[in-house]
């Protein structure tokens, strides 16, 4: 009974990630913006490329399935050890006296539980700031807290192979605008495969992530799509040694929230651009446009992703990471790049990541995870 439920589980998953259309839909912009921020120092300094990463309780948040393969405790032999992380980033910096109150971060925790898997939890919360209340003057009455973000996710993974693992993540959002509030739930599918390529150990992620219904404020008729993400990345040992370990990472993400476009809006949508215009915009560059459907997957709409780590000893790492966003061109190329370390000694594991120049005040962002392994 328990081969036949993994088969339909790995059935499942293959179909929700070779052919996400029959699962998802969701026309027009995305709202829950705090799934989209994903997390960890390390994935930060790697750009981000984390979707075929494993063995790091924060692989949850880019790809489930990387939670099969965490590494052996060294206090219990012969068993995998568990892990909790705290992750934290303060916006107040680059956004100077407005930033007062914004931040995220998460909490998170995996099990292993011996040939049934692995489960996890991750808490992330999102602080919007405050906003400044006022009547007719310039004088401010009081300051009001915009609120407080929370997604709740839930995570199981299990080897399925010798070269495969699978993994599902369960979530629970809640959002805050002004006093009004939404829910929604989503849910992640991942797979991660080792490829045969002895010489050079070379492992291949996709995931799927947020596949849920749209989440409302006031009117389910004018529900936000959830930011649905199809990842799909490598992680290749360069290099491995007693004493050195150089890996490679790299991915893609393409956008697919928007599957469809609906065609009168569209028209409408034509009319109104190509009004004055003397090159007319045709219906399959304006979809072109927005990526929508198999559009989504054009170079020009995808978030590109790579990293490069070196570990000494077991005990320090040195990242470096590149990361382009579609839609969004940065002045400088040193704008792109990221780059941290992390230190490893007994039951603690700490990162810390350098990000790239961030809002008006073109701040660097600085950002921590404290990792116990037990």
């Amino acid at each position: 009974m328990y081969l036949f439920i993994r088969r339909i589980f790995i059935l499942f998953l293959c179909l929700a990630i070779f052919f996400p259309g029959v699962a998802l839909a969701g026309p027009g912009r995305t709202g829950a913006q705090i799934l989209n921020l994903g997390g960890g120092a390390r994935a930060r300094a790697l750009g981000d490329a984390f979707s075929a990463m494993s063995g790091d309780v924060t692989t949850s948040l880019w790809n489930p399935s990387g939670l099969a393969d965490m590494p052996e405790s060294k206090f219990r032999t012969g068993r995998k050890a568990a892990q909790a992380s705290m992750f934290y980033t303060d916006y107040s910096a680059p956004f100077g006296e407005a930033g007062e109150g914004l931040y995220y971060t998460f909490i998170s925790g995996a099990m292993p539980l011996g040939d049934v898997g692995t489960i996890g939890a991750t808490l992330q919360m999102q602080g919007q700031g405050t906003i400044a209340v006022t009547t007719d003057s310039p004088d401010i009455l009081r300051e009001e807290s915009l609120g407080t973000n929370f997604a709740l996710t839930f995570s199981y993974a299990d080897r399925i192979t010798e070269s495969l693992s699978a993994g599902i993540n369960g979530k629970m959002i809640r959002m805050v605008l002004g006093r009004e509030s939404g829910s929604s739930y989503a849910v992640d599918l991942g797979m991660q495969y080792l490829l045969p390529f002895e010489s050079i150990p070379t492992t291949l992620g996709v995931a799927v992530q947020n596949v849920g219904p749209g989440i409302s404020f006031i009117d389910e008729n004018q529900a936000d799509p959830l930011p649905r993400f199809l990842r799909i990345g490598t992680s290749v040992s360069l290099y491995q040694s007693r004493y050195h370990h150089i890996r490679l990472v790299s991915g893609i993400t393409a956008y697919i929230d928007k599957l469809a476009e609906d065609e009168n809006e569209l028209a409408v949508d034509l009319d109104r651009l190509n009004a004055e215009r003397e090159e007319k915009l045709t219906r399959e560059q304006l979809l072109s446009d927005r990526g929508v459907g198999v559009r989504a997957f054009e170079w020009r709409h995808l978030q590109k992703n790579l990293g490069l780590e070196y570990w000494l000893g077991g005990m320090l790492a040195l990242r470096v990471g590149y990361k382009s966003e579609p839609g969004i061109n940065l002045p400088d190329l040193t704008d792109y790049l990221t780059g941290g370390v992390g230190a490893r000694w007994y039951l603690f594991n700490i990162d810390f990541t350098i990000g790239p120049s961030f809002g008006p005040s073109r701040s660097r962002l600085y950002e921590t995870t404290l990792m116990f392994i037990f």
